[in-house]
């Protein structure tokens, strides 16, 4: 197995690990040709990690890496497509890091840089990982505010017109059908006016919840406007849209 060193202080500088600690970071360098993955002393309580030698390889590392919706720091070092000049190249990942079984999992940035060897593949990197959980949530819900309606839950009428989109260029190249429907609520305005725009909006979002039951997995439903929804039938002939839009 690997065994783990600490990075030192250097004779009269400053504490690396100290700074390190302060800002809620954590410094490693990884040995490609040994596997050795060595950590500042501070790694075990920036990652959660009850005891670091369970992270001193690059194999037992990316077993508690979830990259599934970003790239991994193997991926980025090992497959890059990138040539070392000789100053490193640079990279900068995001990924979901299972701290241990029962202690859920953090977001982490992770930005280092890796050397080639001789024969001009990655031989070490080093770099630093800081937890983002606040700012992956942060983005998290930008990018769902930017696509989804946020009363009824279902998406906005930007991404509803790029589905429709798609779902059109896939009818012409598989040769088959599709049905676009637009359903209004009637009488919203008497609504606002006798009960109020709190009452308006729940009767919006629920007419959203019952269409949601009539349709199938893969058909699609978005708020086109204020009182309209739009609804993507997938697979749907000219013979199945009236029965669709009855339901």
């Amino acid at each position: 197995g690997a065994s783990v060193t600490r990075f030192k202080k250097a004779a009269g500088g400053p504490d690396v690990a100290k700074i390190l600690r302060s800002v809620g970071e954590a410094a490693y360098e990884w040995r490609l040709d040994t596997d050795t993955l060595t950590w500042t002393a501070n790694a075990a309580a920036a990652l959660g990690v009850a005891d670091i030698e369970r992270i001193a390889s690059g194999r037992a590392y990316a077993a508690r890496v979830e990259a599934a919706d970003g790239q991994s720091r193997c991926d980025a070092v090992t497959q890059s497509g990138r040539g070392d000049d000789g100053a490193g190249v640079p990279y900068q990942v995001q990924y979901a890091f299972k701290r241990a079984d029962t202690a859920g999992k953090i977001w982490l940035e992770d930005t280092g840089r890796w050397f080639a060897g001789p024969d001009g593949k990655a031989l070490r990197a080093h770099g630093v990982v800081r937890a983002i959980d606040e700012r992956h949530e942060r983005e998290r819900r930008l990018i769902e505010l930017a696509n989804f309606d946020p009363l009824t839950g279902e998406i906005n009428r930007t991404q509803l017109v790029e589905v429709l989109g798609a779902t059109l260029d896939e009818a012409v190249r598989f040769r088959s059908s599709s049905g676009f429907l637009l359903t209004a609520i009637d009488h919203l305005g008497r609504l606002n006016e006798a009960y109020g725009f709190d009452v308006a909006e729940e009767v919006i979002a629920q007419v959203a919840k019952r269409i949601r039951t009539r349709l199938r997995a893969k058909d699609h439903l978005g708020r086109f406007s204020g009182n309209k929804f739009g609804v993507i039938l997938t697979n749907c002939t000219a013979d199945e849209l009236a029965p669709a839009a009855e339901r």
